[in-house]
């Protein structure tokens, strides 16, 4: 058998037993420590003999173009971990932080390359495996990156090998280097830079799509990513770009690619080297869970702010300080670093006269207006420690990331959460006072979804992947800022069928509230039909996701929605028309419901079938109607009012920063 045809990890596995049989051995019958060190260092060499045959699957030509190993800052890599600590190291191994970046092996890459043929923009990309590579024959990055008058009209095809993978979640990218040798844009060879593929493979739906439309955008042009240039900072571990300004050139390195175990608990040489001791090990696995070991970083034991900005390192909107440093030899930040030091991490109320901010608003004019909610809640996926450090739980207590998520104990892999933190316990642990009258709190049947604490006070007000996501700023549902910011509030997120009025009323009666003034439509509108309708793209987004919620159609119903749905199919942003999509399926009539939504040709098409099928749905009446819902009792809609309020619709251009 080949080493490439070994399934993976078996000879990582095997390899690392033969060493600890070895170590025993040597402990059991050799003796002395001299000796001793030399079977510890025979195992460390079976264990990268195990990875060699494996990770990039001992091809040279991967090997070269994938970033080359860094040999310094005290790094071990995670396959050293995995000796001492099996537990943590599957758990991780299970976990889409360590698939964020991988070689592009056959194990790896998801999407389908056999003789596919993409076509976008009159351009076309083909994509065929060759055994266990994997290829594109493609046009030139470099064409789209050129704005001179003498631009070629149509831009040169290359071969290129994929080397690198982005994601296994949600979605997946790839990444290429040009060649070395044959036609190439203006005869500039290939100068180390890792380029994305236009196109994104969605995991749940088996299909490619432009990578411009798996976000939510205006669909304008997009030039090609350049992973060196700041994919890398949390995409892979201690990375170290060297970019040469002048040959405009990369020399990237990388200690390891994905979101490995020194990610998170920083370089481990020392503490590797500390515990090749048996007896140290079986000191420390003993001592007090107080003391800790001070050869290693464990997030679990730092304070506070130290504990979630080894978070916050990648969940935040941040500038680095040192842009030149950054381009040569990477982030600076390692975990119990204070991340100040290194960075600054944007608010929305950040001092626009900050030269930093500035550059990144030069950079990208759209930067705060695409993470931030006019309220300076963050709502982009993926900065959710912007979010933890506006929340009063951490500002006046000590709620720290780890106070819901677990890395190594948890149990589903896409959210992470720590097992023992399930429904309301991580917020009792601080609010215990509640325990024993949720019902008294919520106003809401104590095992009701309406007495879940994170559905009050961490809605889905937050957008990325095609999906709503909960906000990560602890705060109270409140009418005001949904009418000064637009941000949905929790209460009408899951009563679809009322008016901001109504909740304004109850929150009044409940907790005290002032009732804020509200214009005609926000008290006889209900709240959800004027976001789907009148709203902007990310209001659309957030109210089309919700219709499929099952809380919120336990709250409000199950049929009436599918009119505004069949709405939002057509929507002008790709990704609130594949929401609505996903939405409809929940619909009874709807399973089979398919809409190419990134043709709008075809949306168009579609919408008139969903209208159709949802008459069908309500013949004997919706489930809901009244003058809120701009429905009545056999389902008819007032067109009137529906045709004024589309007209009123934000369609203002916005682009959230994912």
């Amino acid at each position: 058998m080949d080493a490439g045809a070994f399934p993976k990890g078996r000879a990582v596995e095997l390899l690392l037993f033969i060493g600890v049989l070895i170590a025993a051995a040597a402990v059991l019958w050799v003796g002395g420590p001299r000796r001793g060190r030399v079977v510890a260092a025979g195992c460390a060499l079976l264990a990268a003999a195990g990875l060699w045959l494996y990770e990039p699957g001992g091809d040279p030509e991967l090997a070269a173009a994938v970033p080359g190993a860094v040999a310094e800052g005290g790094f071990a890599t995670s396959a050293t971990c995995r000796a001492c600590h099996p537990d943590a190291y599957d758990a991780w191994h299970r976990s889409f932080h360590r698939t964020m970046t991988q070689v592009a092996s056959p194990a790896a890459v998801l999407g389908s390359f056999d003789g596919v043929v993409l076509e976008d923009q009159e351009l076309s990309w083909r994509l065929e495996r060759r055994g266990d590579e994997f290829w594109a024959d493609m046009p030139d990055p470099l064409w789209f990156l050129d704005d001179s008058p003498d631009r070629t009209p149509a831009p040169p095809r290359i071969q290129a090998r994929v080397v690198m993978t982005t994601g296994s979640h949600h979605q997946q990218k790839y990444w290429v280097r040009r060649p070395a040798d044959g036609p190439v844009y203006r005869d500039l060879p290939d100068n180390g830079a890792l380029v994305q593929i236009p196109w994104v493979w969605l995991v749940d739906q088996r299909r490619w799509i432009p990578t411009r439309d798996a976000f939510l955008t205006p669909q304008l042009p997009e030039s090609p990513a350049v992973w060196n240039t700041s994919c890398f900072a949390c995409h892979s571990v201690a990375t170290q770009p060297h970019f040469d300004p002048e040959e405009v050139s990369f020399a990237t390195k990388s200690v390891e690619l994905g979101i490995a175990c020194e990610a998170c608990h920083g370089p481990a040489e020392e503490h590797v080297r500390a515990n090749a001791s048996p007896l140290r090990r079986y000191r420390e696995h003993f001592a007090s869970d107080d003391e800790g070991d001070p050869t290693i970083v464990n997030p679990a034991r730092l304070d506070r702010e130290r504990s979630s900005e080894v978070c916050g390192q990648c969940h935040s909107f941040f500038r680095t300080l040192d842009m030149e440093g950054w381009q040569k030899t990477g982030v600076p930040y390692r975990a119990g670093d204070e991340l100040g030091a290194s960075r600054v991490v944007f608010r929305f109320g950040h001092d626009r006269e900050d030269p930093l901010l500035a550059e990144e608003l030069r950079t990208d004019p759209n930067a705060l207006v695409g993470t931030f909610w006019p309220d300076g809640t963050v709502r982009v996926a993926g900065r959710e420690y912007n979010g933890l450090i506006e929340s009063p739980c951490y500002q006046r207590g000590e709620m720290t990331c780890l106070s819901c998520h677990s890395m190594h104990r948890y149990g589903d892999p896409a959210d992470q959460l720590a097992q023992d933190r399930a429904g309301n316990e991580s917020c009792l642990e601080c609010h215990g006072a509640f325990r024993d009258r949720i019902a008294e709190h919520t106003h809401h049947a104590p095992a009701s979804v309406g007495s879940e604490c994170m559905n009050c006070h961490m809605p889905h007000t937050t957008y990325g992947l095609f999906t709503a996501m909960r906000s990560h700023r602890i705060d109270s549902p409140s009418v005001a800022v949904s009418v000064q910011s637009g941000r949905p509030n929790a209460c009408n997120l899951c009563h679809l069928d009322q008016t901001l009025e109504w909740t304004g009323r109850r929150l009044s009666e409940w907790y005290g509230e002032p009732e804020i003034a509200l214009d005609e439509d926000e008290r006889t509108v209900a709240a959800s039909v004027l976001w789907a309708v009148k709203g902007d793209a990310v209001q659309r987004a957030i109210a089309g996701w919700h219709m499929g919620w099952e809380p919120a159609r336990q709250a409000s119903g199950r049929s009436w929605q599918g009119a505004y749905l069949a709405l939002l199919v057509a929507d002008p942003y790709i990704a609130v028309r594949r929401l609505a999509e996903r939405s409809l399926h929940s619909l009874p009539g709807f399973g089979d419901f398919q809409v190419d939504f990134v043709s709008s040709e075809d949306a168009g098409r579609k919408q008139h079938e969903a209208i159709t099928r949802w008459r069908a749905l309500v013949a004997g009446g919706p489930d809901r109607s009244g003058p809120g819902l701009l429905m009545d009792a056999r389902g008819e809609l007032d067109r009137a009012e529906f045709t004024r309020l589309l007209s009123q619709r934000d369609d203002r251009p916005i682009r959230i920063a994912e």
